[in-house]
This record gives C-alpha cells, structure tokens and sequence, in this order.
C-alpha cells in the first residue's frame, strides 16, 4: 500500500474545535479515491503549537516512515509566534526538503487568517511565510500549495476559517485543502506515468 506522509504542524492534523481529528485524512483519501487512486494510507505526523525549528528537530521521524508522498507544512507558529526568523524559517524548510527525493515533496504554505478572531493574527505576516516557502520550494524544485492564494481568491475566506480561533481552517477549509493535497499527488502520479 502507498503512503502519504503528513508533516507538519496542527494544520495537517485536523484540528477542529480545539482537538486534532481525522477530517484532513478522510478528505484527502477521499479525494484521491474519486480521482481513481484508491488503496493510499495516511502516516499523520502533524504535532500542534510546532514552529519549523521543532520539525526540523523531528525530521527523521518523516524519513523513517517512507512515503510516496510527503506533505511539509510549518510556518503559521512561526508567523503568528515569532518563534523562527523569516530567514531561518526559510533555512528549517530548505533542511527539511532536501531531508527527501524532491519528487516525493508538497510543500504546503502559511495560510490565511481571521484577524477579527484572531487578534494577534497579521495576514501581511503570513504572505511573508508563505512567500518565502514559495522562494524555497522553487530553489529545491518541489511542488508546492500556496494555500493562501487559494484561500484569498475567493470572496469570502473567511467561510475556510474556524470561528473557534480564526486560525484553523473549518470543515469546509479542510475538504478545500484536502482536494489542493489531492490533485497534487494525482498529478505527481500522472507525470510520473
């Protein structure tokens, strides 16, 4: 069975009105069953409250599980926290990436925030982060998801948001991030052949 590797920070853990879930997880074999790529398991390796530092610290917990696929995602503590640098958020992704074969890798940005929950919350802030993972990813040649271009093009992103915290996508954000994880994995696999 092929696995998909998911790590990262509470992002990728499901984290729903204060407890992690399986939403993520579901929407994603979902999406890949409807695609025609059934018969994937899903290796959750998403830690709450983690900055890129602490990833980077836990790296070979990432390697060790052997993915098809890997899905990195930091950047929202660092952002929101001020726990790494711009510049070393950068480094700690870069570290990361090449911790991995470039063909396995999705990178998955910072996303958007509701700044009228989340008070501490800086959304120019988080277009800083996700850029600069967007730099990386484009120097080490890995895919990645700038999650939020996608949330931001819509109207209304705060509908991809939790009321809960402003920070964590709702119900509708994780099938929306889920179908972005999907669609990259797919085509991976197309180009692949």
């Amino acid at each position: 069975m092929k696995k998909i590797v998911l790590f990262g920070d509470s992002l990728l853990t499901g984290f729903m009105d204060g407890k992690t879930s399986d939403s993520l997880a579901k929407y994603i074999l979902a999406e890949l069953t409807e695609m025609g790529f059934p018969g994937y398991e899903l290796v959750e390796l998403g830690k709450c409250g983690e900055s890129s530092s602490d990833g980077l610290a836990r790296i070979d917990e990432a390697v060790e599980a052997e993915g098809d696929f890997v899905v990195i995602s930091f950047g929202t503590n660092d952002s929101l926290r001020q726990k790494n640098t711009l510049e070393a958020f950068g480094e700690n992704i870069k570290e990361m990436i090449e911790s991995f074969d470039a063909s396995k890798v999705i990178l998955l940005t910072t996303g958007y925030l509701n700044t009228d929950i989340s008070v501490g919350g800086d959304n120019e802030q988080q277009q800083r982060y996700a850029q600069k993972a967007k730099q990386i990813a484009q120097e080490v040649g890995v895919n990645v998801i700038d999650l939020y271009h996608h949330m931001t093009i819509y109207p209304k992103p705060n509908e991809f948001v939790q009321a809960f915290d402003g920070i964590h996508p709702s119900k509708e954000g994780y099938h929306f991030l889920g179908a972005l994880i999907a669609r990259d994995i797919k085509e991976k696999l197309l180009a692949e052949g």
